[in-house]
């Protein structure tokens, strides 16, 4: 339990804030390559650069999605993979299931297996991904902020962060994903993985 703790750090007191349902995601739309520009702290994360998630859509009415991630270390790419379906309830929120051979109650407790909410996004630039877990007298939060291209401009980083400001998210928390030295051989990888 307190190496889940510590991987995760507590994000706030109470439970997780109340978050207004988004309009539903049009999934044709949102479907294709995005890069993860900025993101919460999280130590599975920490070696991690050049992150894509390729989300196609499948006829079921879900996404199928590839997550590509080269290490700082190494320099070699993991490919992780699962799908995303949406809520009956909130259409905005999306639960992901990581693809694995572990039976269902050990694969639910993945890193990356929860629940989604798509805070925003005007699909050909941006996405603000947010999840968020309680633990009784605290919650642990995380936020994503992604591109159709590895980086945004400036102006559009200072309204995402006041988006999440109004939520009380605290952006002092984000940091800027590894993107420099990326090639497209990312992209690659990610297609030859779906063929």
């Amino acid at each position: 339990m307190f190496f889940v703790f510590e991987m995760a750090r507590p994000s706030g007191l109470g439970p997780c804030p109340r978050i207004d349902s988004a309009s539903a995601v049009n999934k044709t739309k949102f479907a294709g390559v995005w890069y993860e520009i900025e993101r919460s702290f999280y130590l599975m994360e920490l070696v991690s650069s050049c992150v894509t998630i390729d989300l196609r859509e499948s006829y079921r009415g879900h996404f199928d999605v590839v997550v590509n991630a080269k290490s700082a270390w190494t320099g070699s790419f993991s490919i992780s993979d699962g799908i995303a379906i949406p809520l009956r309830r909130d259409p905005s929120i999306y639960l992901y299931k990581v693809n694995s051979n572990l039976p269902r109650i050990l694969s639910r407790y993945l890193p990356g297996a929860g629940f989604y909410q798509v805070l925003k996004t005007d699909y050909s630039n941006y996405a603000v991904i947010y999840t968020c877990t309680n633990y009784q007298v605290v919650h642990v939060d995380m936020v994503w902020i992604w591109g159709r291209k590895t980086e945004i401009n400036a102006e559009l980083r200072s309204d995402l962060y006041a988006l999440l400001n109004t939520y009380e998210i605290d952006t002092d928390r984000l940091i800027l994903s590894k993107n420099e030295n990326c090639t497209d051989e990312v992209d690659e990888d990610l297609y030859e993985y779906w063929d």
